[in-house]
């Protein structure tokens, strides 16, 4: 298995990676969108690829906003992370994430913020978003809104609500 920075010449295939993970093709369309916006990072977008060169995963970290009354601060959105159902259960899941965080941190951003289970992201670091003051926009367990600090104390001292932007609601 091999993680790289996606090209466009990848874009059909993670299509058919999120459509075979999630067996239907909202998640496929979400990463579509966000394509589109200035808050895609292509140095953000990771496929793991197998032995023989097709991509089996796929992992995409995208700018949103952590706003209140006063000021703004970028964060990173993990949204979404897949891998071909065949695959999973071998880490490859885990190795776009490490890739991920390494590359979030070298850029210097200071948060991740994740929509999805509890079981499976805290073991990268990540815990409830509402620890660090981070509300999300909409009504969810807060089990499943997790946040992950990049750098020491990098999320605390601002709190707010998180605002995704116009892609996520688009799908």
């Amino acid at each position: 298995m091999f993680i790289r920075i996606q090209t466009k010449a990848d874009n059909k295939a993670i299509f058919t990676v999120h459509e075979k993970a999630f067996g239907r093709q909202e998640e496929a369309n979400l990463v579509e969108e966000i394509r589109q916006t200035a808050e895609y990072i292509n140095d953000l977008s990771l496929v793991a690829e197998n032995g023989d060169g097709e991509i089996i995963g796929h992992a995409l970290f995208s700018e949103i906003f952590l706003e209140n009354e006063e000021e703004t601060r970028i964060l990173l959105a993990l949204a979404p992370l897949a891998v071909v159902k065949d695959w999973q259960g071998m880490k490859i899941g885990s190795a776009l994430m490490e890739e991920g965080i390494r590359l979030a941190r070298q850029k210097g951003y200071p948060g991740i913020i994740v929509l999805g289970h509890a079981s499976y992201y805290p073991k990268f670091g990540f815990q409830e978003a509402k620890n660090y003051g981070i509300l999300p926009p909409f009504a969810v367990p807060s089990e499943n809104f997790l946040a992950l600090e990049l750098y020491p104390k990098s999320l605390d001292g601002f709190q707010g609500t998180i605002r995704y932007p116009s892609a996520f609601h688009n799908v």
